[in-house]
């Protein structure tokens, strides 16, 4: 069998794309890989985040436009987690920004030292380092 080495990425459609593309390239800091804007129905964002991907994509506000075989509803009960290696650094970083936290920084139970932020679109960004 072969080995799948692709990288992992979490896409969804926001109405938010300027906002959104904002708050991941300069409140968070993370690394935009690829963007494009072709038009107002074909714009999108690439930023890297440790072994994977998030992508951004504007709604197409043209029926004809959207591919049936996607879903373009806001998400909801999903969220993203992110190991990282400076946990209290990256936690005072965004304080400082004033960044809207979710959950302040914790040690959790299971030995993770964590806390969570809240995207323009709702989406909970969960980090983590491990304590053990």
């Amino acid at each position: 069998m072969k080995e799948n080495k692709g990288k992992f990425r979490f896409t969804y459609f926001t109405n938010k794309f300027e906002e959104t593309h904002n708050f991941y390239k300069s409140m968070l800091e993370f690394n935009l890989g690829h963007s494009w804007d072709r038009d107002d129905n074909d714009k999108g964002a690439l930023f890297e985040i440790g072994e994977g991907l998030i992508e951004i994509l504007q709604r197409p506000s043209i029926e004809e436009n959207r591919n049936p075989g996607l879903d373009y509803r806001i998400p909801q009960g999903v969220f993203m987690c992110t190991q990282v290696w400076n946990i209290d650094e990256l936690y005072a970083k965004y304080k400082l920004k004033g960044i809207p936290f979710k959950q302040e920084i914790v040690n959790q139970a299971w030995g993770h030292r964590s806390f969570s932020i809240i995207e323009p679109n709702g989406l909970v960004l969960f980090f983590y380092e491990e304590q053990f």
